[in-house]
């Protein structure tokens, strides 16, 4: 079947190449109803342009002309100048016939030249003039010529009718052939004419549709597609009237057997207000294009989600705050992403496609081993921690997880790894193990040190007993002198266990640590010639809170540690100055942050290597030959400073000397002079409650408050303490409690005492120092603290400022 456009084009190239004329070149053209040159055989330059506007030599609209003739009156002549038949250089006048020819728009023309016309007539003259002298003898031959060009004439006219038969049956085969439907429709809106594709399209026939509205009711089932389609006819219409151009819609329409069609509907206006409607049948090309529609949108769509989720992914990689890794089967670099970078130092343009050099040779056969079982089982590996190598060859202690990955047809495609940095974990483990092992220790050392003060308490008690009627000149007296030397070293010696356990804070002010350096300094550096001591000591050093006794033990460990480490002599170089915890960031431990007061101990001995460092602050830790040293003097000094929430630290190598920093946090209060109290020797009057679970203790406890004068209860537990103080709580002057009693604790015994008697004046005594319950109950009221072993003479200056 021929569609509009090959039947158009066919046409064309057969009207081109007709000629007609004496010199065979008069031809015919074509233009549409809008202007536009539709072909010409000489012009083709102007083929496809709209020349409305085009004007001859006069200025005549020749387009406009044309059209005006063929609307009013269908065809008729038009004169004007234009170019000599194929010589476009010469421009001479012109008179020519046009027609319309309404299915397609078109207007043909043809057109004789005045000169020719001229020169016929002029010849023709010439010969009439020639002739007109034999006219009287050539009458006949006159009319036998007259008689003879008429039977042309009508020869001719018969030919032209037949022409135009033939014309007309020509374009009847066209339209009856017609690839698309036709139809023309009069101004009352009923059909003239139907050709066989609008049957086929939709099968009704020109008797089943006589009007307009018989189709609108037919092909427009639904009454709202049928009045939308009405309005647009009767508008495309009036528009088509006014400008005479070309309309088309598309409408779904239902045919005869109740099938939809998708109609492309082009409207054309003919003479005397009728109307060709061309109907094309695209719903095949509307069903595929909305296919194709549909099909882009879905693919649209997935690979928008794709690439979503691959963005989503390649984010989730990136944002990690792991290393990721990815690797092909062969182990090359597919991917690292920005915190491996970070890490290891290697970007992914430097590792793409290659092996990853960054595993030491210690760790290659666990690593291999773990490979191959997920390469080979699948096995996902999780956790591993081991070592691997910066790009700058630093070691770094890393956990590795790792899981073997697949494609799309789920095949194995390559390895999946997240490394973790776990160095500074292993840092804080290994902070955490040391702490633990040094609370140990000085758990251990501090039990120690009680049960041991206990036990020289009772050694003390009876010889404060012994000696307290016995003459000086007595035979034993000088021994048992000598023996209460023994238990203050022996005490001395407990006091250092606890200075390491930190239970070992007795007296806390506001002091200036300038003045305990320089006391306890001079001190050493008089007994000490050997030894050159430098101070830098910074003026406007901050306070700190500590007990002044404890402070100069610790100095004076160290000052003998430094002494012993330069047996021929040298120099002690000792530094203060104000830091803040940013100083201790690189430290195994977590400071604090605040201001902190640093006291510097640099010697110039011969150091240690970092096996003693380690092990430096452990109880009776020493490199000195047996019966030299105990092993407690830095491990006292480690626990003073732990208890006043403070940092020491020791820097040091083989055969260059040794530096102890010691951090305590700096105080704001003021410092205050403290004055000196007196010893109490009167013996007292009062009533004393003693409360003790050691029996060897309450016994020698009761003998030296009844040596002094003082009624005294004894009580050997908690609940029996508290039983007594209520039955004898008017004649009570002063409970003096132990602190560490099984079952019910000097704690407890305390509060339950507050309850009966708020006003109680309660006097603690420990093997323990000063510190943690006992400082609590300190600060809830208790009058004081006794350490034991205690003195006589302790006691009574102690009882003494109680009860004044």
């Amino acid at each position: 079947h021929l569609t509009l456009q090959v039947a158009q084009r066919r046409a064309m190239e057969r009207i081109r190449t007709l000629r007609y004329g004496p010199d065979m070149k008069d031809y015919f053209w074509i233009n549409d109803m809008e202007g536009k040159m539709v072909m010409h055989p000489y012009r083709r330059d102007l083929e496809g342009k709209n020349i409305i506007d085009l004007r001859d030599k006069k200025g005549k609209y020749l387009i406009r002309k044309f059209i005006e003739v063929v609307r009013t009156n269908g065809e008729g002549y038009v004169d004007y100048m234009w170019q000599w038949k194929d010589d476009p250089n010469r421009i001479v006048p012109k008179l020519s016939f046009i027609k319309g020819f309404e299915p397609w728009g078109w207007i043909i023309g043809t057109g004789i030249y005045i000169e020719d016309a001229k020169a016929e007539i002029a010849a023709m003259s010439k010969r009439l003039l020639l002739t007109s002298m034999g006219i009287l003898g050539l009458v006949g031959l006159l009319i036998i010529y007259v008689i003879r060009e008429s039977i042309h004439i009508e020869r001719g006219r018969e030919e032209a009718e037949e022409s135009l038969r033939e014309s007309e049956e020509t374009f009847r085969r066209l339209v009856e052939e017609a690839p698309f439907g036709l139809s023309i429709v009069r101004p009352d809106e009923t059909f003239e004419y139907v050709n066989p594709q609008f049957t086929r399209i939709f099968g009704y026939t020109l008797e089943e549709i006589p009007d307009k509205e018989t189709w609108y009711k037919k092909a427009y089932p639904d009454p709202k597609l049928r009045e939308k389609v009405i309005s647009v006819w009767r508008k495309d219409s009036e528009q088509l009237e006014k400008l005479g151009a070309i309309k088309e819609r598309t409408f779904p329409v239902v045919c005869k057997n109740g099938e939809r069609k998708i109609i492309l509907f082009r409207n054309v206006a003919l003479e005397h207000g009728k109307k060709l409607l061309i109907y094309e049948d695209i719903t095949g090309r509307a069903e595929a294009q909305k296919k194709l529609k549909q099909s882009e949108t879905r693919y649209r769509k997935l690979y928008e989600k794709v690439d979503k989720t691959q963005k989503l992914y390649l984010s989730l990689l990136q944002s990690s705050a792991d290393a990721i890794v990815l690797y092909d089967l062969e182990g090359n670099t597919e991917y690292a992403s920005p915190v491996f970078t970070e890490l290891f130092g290697w970007t992914l343009e430097e590792l793409k496609g290659k092996r990853i050099p960054f595993v030491p040779d210690s760790e290659k056969e666990a690593t291999q081993a773990i490979i191959k079982d997920l390469l080979e089982n699948g096995t996902p590996c999780h956790g591993f921690e081991t070592k691997r190598l910066t790009k700058d060859g630093y070691v770094l202690d890393v956990s590795i997880s790792a899981s073997r990955y697949t494609d799309h047809k789920g095949n194995a495609a390559g390895i999946l790894v997240v490394i973790r940095d776990i160095s500074e974990r292993k840092k804080l483990q290994a902070q955490l193990q040391q702490a633990q092992k040094m609370e140990a220790i000085g758990t251990l050392a501090g039990g120690i040190a009680h049960d041991f003060n206990n036990l020289l308490m009772g050694i003390q008690g009876n010889v404060s007993i012994m000696l307290l009627d016995m003459d000086e000149k007595h035979p034993h007296y000088q021994r048992l002198k000598t023996i209460e030397e023994q238990i203050q070293s022996g005490s001395r010696l407990t006091s250092q266990l606890l200075g390491y356990a930190r239970h070992g804070r007795y007296e806390i002010e506001p002091l200036n640590l300038n003045d305990v350096v320089r006391e306890s300094s001079e001190t050493f550096g008089r007994t000490k010639k050997e030894i050159v001591i430098h101070h830098d000591l910074d003026p406007n050093l901050w306070p700190v809170e500590a007990d002044k006794t404890q402070l100069e033990q610790v100095l004076f460990n160290i000052y003998v540690n430094a002494w012993q480490a330069m047996p021929g002599g040298g120099d002690l170089f000792i530094s203060t100055n104000n830091t803040t915890h940013e100083e201790l960031k690189d430290r195994i431990y977590k400071a604090k942050p605040g201001n902190y007061v640093l006291l510097a101990i640099r010697d110039t001995g011969i150091g240690m290597d970092d096996n003693i460092k380690e092990r430096i602050f452990e109880p009776f830790f020493t490199t000195k030959q047996m019966g030299h040293g105990t092993g407690l003097g830095l491990a006292s000094a480690y626990g003073i400073i732990k208890g006043h929430g403070g940092y020491i630290d020791v820097e040091s190598r083989k055969g260059h000397g040794a530096t102890f920093k010691i951090y305590l946090p700096a105080s704001s209060k003021e410092i205050k002079s403290k004055e000196k109290a007196r010893e109490m020797v009167n013996k007292g009057e009062a009533t004393v409650l003693l409360v003790d679970d050691e029996e060897h203790i309450a016994e020698v406890g009761q003998e030296l408050l009844e040596a002094l004068g003082y009624k005294t209860h004894v009580a050997r537990n908690g609940q029996e303490a508290v039983e007594l103080f209520e039955k004898y709580k008017d004649n009570i002057d002063l409970v003096l409690l132990d602190m560490v009693m099984p079952k019910m604790s000097g704690k407890e015994v305390f509060k339950r005492l507050k309850e009966i008697d708020p006003e109680v004046k309660v006097l603690l005594s420990s093997g323990y120092s000063l510190d943690g319950e006992a400082q609590e109950l300190m600060d809830l009221g208790c009058a004081g603290f006794i350490q034991k072993p205690f003195r006589l003479k302790d006691l009574t200056r102690v009882l003494a400022q109680i009860l004044g």
